[in-house]
């Protein structure tokens, strides 16, 4: 396993602050060590560190962005339609796209990483699905004016470097709102297309209902759809899981749950495209809410790991 992936290396806000505690997870040098360490490619790091007066970049404002719209589908479940700008939508319009959001008077411990579910650059607007699942989803469900946002970020999805390029077909198993990611599949154009041929999706509706899943995802051809419970009816019928197993030219994304995700990456027999695991909390790498350790005791950071 490689160990200077990051997700943020060379994108607006590197060198970050894991560089000023020489953490960096990809410069060798700012580790302490020396350049025959280091295998990245890009603008060596130490030196935009250095050219920035020895400071880390501070790219990830909290900005106040109004709501332009609430799409209220239950209690517990609200489509938040914010007013933001062009430059920060075109990030934002990035599979594995996410923010943090909290509500305008709250203190900064209450934001909480939100997937992009939908970023509209020629209009500047930004759509933020929003489950109730404890004290900071409650929280924003009651904003009615404006929401603080912080991003954009980019790494809520693991398994996009095990996606192959014009594969025969695509699966797509999708439950509640952990879906929010296909969308900025579906809109990103040719970037994104060759990972989508034959697109077959399998959806669970629990907790969003079928009007949230025609106002987002209408789009998608009625035949390449099928809406199931997974907990009675399973992920799919046994000939459509043999057939994943089997085939050598399938691209599969699990956009549900940790459990149902293991699920599919078990029946597929190889890594899917699925929600990172872990409880983001700052984005940067700092908290270590995120870590985990791999099988040779390395820390790895999910909110910056690359694969």
């Amino acid at each position: 396993m490689e160990r200077n992936k990051c997700i943020d290396a060379g994108r607006e806000g590197c060198p970050c602050a894991l560089a000023a505690c020489g953490q960096c997870l990809v410069c060798a040098k700012l580790r302490g060590e020396t350049c025959q360490a280091c295998s990245w490619q890009g603008v060596c790091i130490d030196t935009l560190y250095a050219q920035n007066g020895r400071q880390v970049v501070l790219s990830r404002r909290q900005q106040q962005f109004p709501i332009q719209e609430i799409k209220k589908y239950s209690e517990d479940f609200k489509v938040f339609v914010l007013q933001a700008d062009r430059g920060f939508c075109q990030k934002a319009q990035t599979a594995g796209a996410y923010v943090f959001v909290k509500a305008e008077e709250d203190a900064n411990w209450y934001d909480a990483p939100i997937s992009v579910l939908k970023a509209e650059p020629e209009t500047g607007l930004l759509h933020l699905g929003i489950c109730r699942c404890g004290p900071k989803s409650s929280r924003i469900l009651e904003a009615e004016h404006d929401l603080w946002v912080r991003g954009v970020y980019y790494n809520a999805l693991s398994g996009l470097g095990s996606l192959q390029e014009n594969a025969a077909e695509a699966f797509v198993y999708a439950k509640g709102i952990a879906m929010a990611p296909l969308r900025n599949f579906l809109d990103g154009g040719a970037r994104y297309r060759q990972w989508l041929q034959h697109l077959r999706i399998f959806a669970d509706l629990d907790k969003v209902g079928f009007d949230f899943f025609r106002d987002y995802f209408g789009d998608i051809p009625a035949e390449a759809v099928e809406v199931r419970d997974f907990a009675k009816e399973g992920l799919c019928s046994l000939d459509d899981l043999d057939h994943m197993e089997e085939s050598d030219s399938v691209n599969v994304f699990a956009l549900t749950s940790p459990y149902y995700a293991q699920l599919v990456e078990r029946a597929a027999g190889s890594q899917v495209v699925r929600p990172v695991e872990g409880n983001m909390c700052c984005g940067e790498g700092i908290c270590g809410a995120c870590t985990c350790t791999d099988e040779t005791g390395h820390t790895i950071r999910r909110c910056k790991w690359k694969d």
